[in-house]
């Protein structure tokens, strides 16, 4: 019974860290195109330098970066660290909400993963927010 809910424990762990670099990702595009008036949605992830499409096969949260090593395939100019850094740390916040939140409060499941949920993402928004006004106060 013990290794079920330690499996279960890991599982859902992995899950909510997949997700937050998920949502770090989308952040990322929301921080450097809403100032900027840009849709979020169209055109596709591009090279901020170049223009280029970034490839879907290069656009994975973190690994994507970490494989070009920081550099546009296209015209070989690097990419900040920012963008797998807020990957990273959305993952870490969603997985480390979860495990916290499991860990030492008795909640039901359901109200295990509406309250991650929640707080994850009020915490995703919260850095969208900080990002962009770091942003308008360093320009």
């Amino acid at each position: 019974m013990l290794e079920r809910a330690l499996a279960l424990m890991i599982f859902w762990s992995l899950w909510f860290a997949v997700l937050g670099v998920c949502v770090g990702s989308f952040l990322n595009v929301c921080v450097y195109r809403l100032p900027r008036g840009k849709s979020i949605v169209y055109p596709p992830s591009h090279c901020p330098q170049c223009g280029n499409r970034i490839r879907l096969y290069d656009n994975l949260p973190v690994a994507g970066w970490i494989k070009l090593r920081g550099k546009c395939r296209d015209c070989q100019l690097p990419i900040s660290a920012r963008y797998p850094c807020v990957e990273g740390f959305c993952g870490i916040l969603f997985c480390g909400l979860f495990v916290l939140f499991d860990q030492f409060f008795d909640l039901s499941f359901e109200y295990l993963m509406g309250l991650t949920l929640f707080c994850s993402f009020l915490g995703a928004g919260l850095l969208a927010a900080c990002l962009i006004v770091y942003d308008k106060a360093v320009t």
